[in-house]
């Protein structure tokens, strides 16, 4: 097996996990969707939305562009704690509801869980497009033409 085919390999691998992980957050945020009402800021919902929706959409981009699939899961990521911060000081100012967490908690509760992963998950789609690792679909026309 030489170099170029086992980094197709490992690029095949991280784009099947990142449809599977994308289609289990798109099936998880179905709930929350439906409930969406009055306490919840537009920021949250966008946020919400980006972090779950972004991993499948971006995994298909990557299969043409990695930078660009890259690109918009860092944003997702690093979206996400923005969004829960304006949710709560909606809740806090807006709603008139002081009993909140902590900034520090909110903060630590966004990065563990979600923004972490899409950051590296983007990251490894950056990454591999600096380094010209062979695209999945199109390689070899690709690589012939240099």
């Amino acid at each position: 097996m030489n170099r170029d085919t086992l980094k197709r390999v490992i690029s095949l691998a991280v784009f099947c996990l990142g449809i599977l992980g994308g289609l289990y957050s798109c099936v998880l945020s179905l709930g929350g969707i439906f409930t969406i009402g009055v306490n919840d800021c537009f920021q949250e919902i966008l946020a919400i939305c980006l972090a779950c929706y972004s991993p499948f959409w971006s995994s298909i981009l990557a299969l043409w562009n990695r930078v660009v699939a890259g690109c918009l899961l860092i944003f997702a990521g690093l979206y996400l704690p923005f969004g829960m911060l304006a949710q709560r000081s909606y809740m806090i100012h807006v709603r008139g509801f002081p009993d909140q967490p902590s900034v520090w908690t909110t903060i630590r509760g966004g990065l563990s869980f979600w923004t972490l992963p899409l950051v590296a998950y983007g990251s490894f789609w950056l990454v591999t497009s600096l380094l010209k690792w062979p695209r999945l679909i199109g390689g070899t026309k690709a690589a012939e033409a240099e």
